[in-house]
């Protein structure tokens, strides 16, 4: 893939061939780090420091920065808030057919410790160009970890507060804001379903203080149906189905920002996984009403019975775990396409329970990222990705881990052994890049024992997968991952870079090398590029990809005696940039039009009062729906707008007299014509 840069030097050579399996430097070996385990110290706004220091200079980049053939970046805000995600990054890009799109972010500029104006972040996009940034928070009160989805044509926004508050506006990016809810729990996801965008689905987290310092953590979830100026709202209740409740498998498993969204036509999914659970989504084809369960990767430790448990406790091991295990490293994503696959990707880590309070990771084998769909299949017929001794292949891997009730399902040499099998259509392995092309990852990972540079909420060296899917099927995914040729000289830590990697409608991979680098500008020479998060939904091979990017390495807001390198201690300044992704050669030539009606249909046939017609459209046009009777005679004629997904138009036929009937729909100039009966 060419790339043009702007005022600077290529710092990536393109490379040919799918993502291999590359050498491990022996430092990498070596290198591991001991933490605390987490979830005792997640919190809200971190722990403020004494002194502030805003001498970062201004970067080169503004509003409408710098383009290559690839991508255009914009810089749509600065933030001093830099702690984006606890665990997973999502939902915070909206997007519509029309080319607009609305990005939020937890937004703070009070230069001041405890984030006084903290809030969402907001900026938009109407097709050209994205407004000012941000001045002030969209909320009338402090908040924080805003998610934002398109409906219909406005927009809604969740945010917490005192729990969390869902707001709506008719109109995308203008207009005032209507609090349509307040809501008992924090760290909130939001997305809309349905023909119109009339079903609201809310999942968020909360996590109860118990007498003995531990924490009671519930994922809850709540449907809110919009017809018209009602909001018919649900109860919150534990996610249904996911066996979250006191005696389930998930109990406490599962917190703040454990879990991402996607919705597209009457599907909505959630994914969820952290280092101590499987990697698993809940989807449901109705709109919400019901759901059903897809573990995607089952979980590194086998049960009594021999098959992987849904997820671990610390305090099943008082004296640790003897040897380490791979699992997700709590990022993850997840897109739904026109078809209703599902599409996911998350980072890897190897780690193990030290002791009931403490865990230990290898950064150095922490590497790579996931890509999976819902079209994948086992060799056992089912979906997921099997645990180690049912592969058919599995003898070529040691069966070390598998004799001491590990299940080895994610080491990364078996996943990518399994990935070439399936010819990468489904399942892929890929994402640590090495960038002078020599073979090696030429990183010092005990660097990052001395200055603790693992701060981070995602531990892998490849981390913070974000996917995203467009109308015609194509797929881009966002990933930090740390450089090679971008080293800080004062610590000797790699600087996190951004790379997008692409898979086109023939199912060909653009990956690593060979795929997109947002950082490589000399702009970016000194930035650390970490999260990132993209839109869900794409459109015409466009993607929006948003990271956060600063010249400090690690997140401020994890400071603490732990991690003296968090930011090196000091609060500055974020940049967020926003990235339309729109690949050289992809997409939809300007003078070729998109046939937007995938698949059509009418019933009941044959119809008495009404009939029926229903498009599955792959974008948001205007269609025409014309009745003919048997002469060829124009009896009826209506206009009405359909949105991605599937759609539900009705026509009366009660003053049609009994006969042979044609209706035909038109869009974009293309048109299907289908023959009814009206009894």
């Amino acid at each position: 893939m060419k790339k043009v840069l702007f005022m600077s030097l290529a710092m990536a050579v393109a490379m040919t061939g799918f993502a291999q399996m590359k050498g491990v430097s022996p430092e990498a070996k070596k290198a591991s780090v001991t933490r605390q385990k987490p979830s005792a110290v997640r919190t809200i706004d971190g722990a403020a420091a004494q002194g502030i220091q805003f001498n970062m200079p201004q970067n080169m980049v503004n509003n409408a920065s710098r383009g290559t053939e690839d991508f255009d970046e914009y810089l749509t805000m600065t933030t001093n808030y830099d702690l984006q995600s606890n665990s997973a990054l999502g939902n915070r890009i909206a997007t519509w057919a029309d080319g607009s799109a609305s990005i939020v972010m937890t937004w703070d500029h009070s230069n001041n410790t405890s984030f006084p104006d903290r809030g969402a972040g907001y900026n938009y996009f109407d097709g050209s160009s994205f407004g000012d940034e941000p001045e002030v928070r969209q909320e009338p009160m402090k908040s924080g970890w805003p998610s934002i989805a398109a409906c219909g044509d406005g927009e809604i926004l969740a945010s917490h507060a005192t729990g969390t508050n869902v707001y709506y506006r008719p109109t995308k990016g203008q207009g005032e804001w209507e609090l349509v809810t307040n809501l008992n729990f924090t760290w909130p996801r939001v997305v809309c379903s349905g023909e119109n965008d009339e079903y609201i689905h809310i999942v968020g987290a909360e996590q109860i203080s118990m007498p003995d310092g531990s924490y009671d953590n519930h994922v809850y979830y709540v449907r809110i149906k919009h017809e018209g100026d009602s909001w018919d709202i649900s109860e919150p209740v534990d996610f249904p189905g996911l066996d979250n409740d006191l005696n389930g498998a998930y109990r406490n498993q599962l917190s703040a920002d454990d879990y991402v969204m996607a919705a597209n036509g009457n599907n909505v999914a959630v994914m969820m996984a952290s280092y101590t659970t499987d990697v698993s989504y809940m989807i449901s084809h109705d709109n919400g009403e019901t759901w059903e369960h897809q573990v995607v990767a089952p979980y590194g430790i086998a049960g009594a019975d021999g098959e992987p448990v849904h997820a671990i406790n610390f305090d099943d091991y008082p004296e640790g775990m003897t040897d380490s295990i791979v699992t997700s490293d709590n990022s993850h994503s997840i897109a739904i396409d026109d078809n209703g696959t599902v599409h996911v990707a998350f980072g890897l880590l190897r780690w193990r329970v030290s002791d009931a309070t403490h865990y230990t990771s290898w950064p150095g084998y922490s590497f790579g990222i996931v890509y999976w769909n819902s079209d994948y299949v086992n060799e056992e017929g089912g979906h997921e990705i099997l645990p180690y001794g049912r592969w058919s292949q599995d003898s070529q891997f040691p069966a070390y881990y598998a004799e001491r009730g590990f299940a080895y399902t994610l080491i990364n040499e078996r996943i990518d052994a399994m990935a070439e099998v399936d010819g990468r259509q489904h399942l892929n392995y890929f994402g640590i890049v090495d960038e002078n092309m020599n073979g090696t990852i030429d990183i010092d990972f005990n660097t990052y024992i001395d200055y603790d540079g693992w701060s981070y909420r995602s531990l892998g060296t490849t981390t913070m997968p974000a996917i995203s899917v467009d109308n015609l099927g194509n797929v881009a995914i966002a990933f930090s991952t740390l450089s090679e040729t971008r080293v800080n000289g004062a610590n000797g830590c790699s600087y996190r870079t951004l790379y997008v990697t692409l898979k086109d409608l023939e199912g060909n991979w653009l990956a690593d090398e060979n795929g997109i680098n947002l950082c490589e500008d000399f702009m970016h020479a000194y930035d650390e590029a970490y999260p990132c998060v993209a839109a869900t939904n794409g459109y015409n091979a466009q993607f929006w990809v948003a990271y956060s990017a600063d010249e400090n390495q690690g997140l401020y807001l994890d400071k603490n005696d732990s991690h003296p390198n968090s930011n090196m201690g000091v609060l500055t300044e974020n940049y967020i940039y926003t990235c339309l992704i729109r690949p050289e050669g992809w997409g939809v030539e300007e003078n070729e039009a998109v046939n937007p009606m995938t698949s059509t249909r009418v019933y009941p046939n044959p119809a008495t009062d009404v009939l029926n017609i229903e498009v599955n459209a792959s974008q948001a046009s205007e269609m025409s729906i014309s009745v003919y009777n048997i002469m060829g005679q124009n009896v009826m004629n209506q206009n009405v707008n359909i949105t991605t997904g599937m759609n539900t138009r009705s026509i009366s036929t009660s003053e049609l007299s009994s006969g042979i009937y044609f209706v035909t729909v038109k869009a974009n100039g293309f048109e299907n014509t289908m023959k009814f009966i009206v009894k």
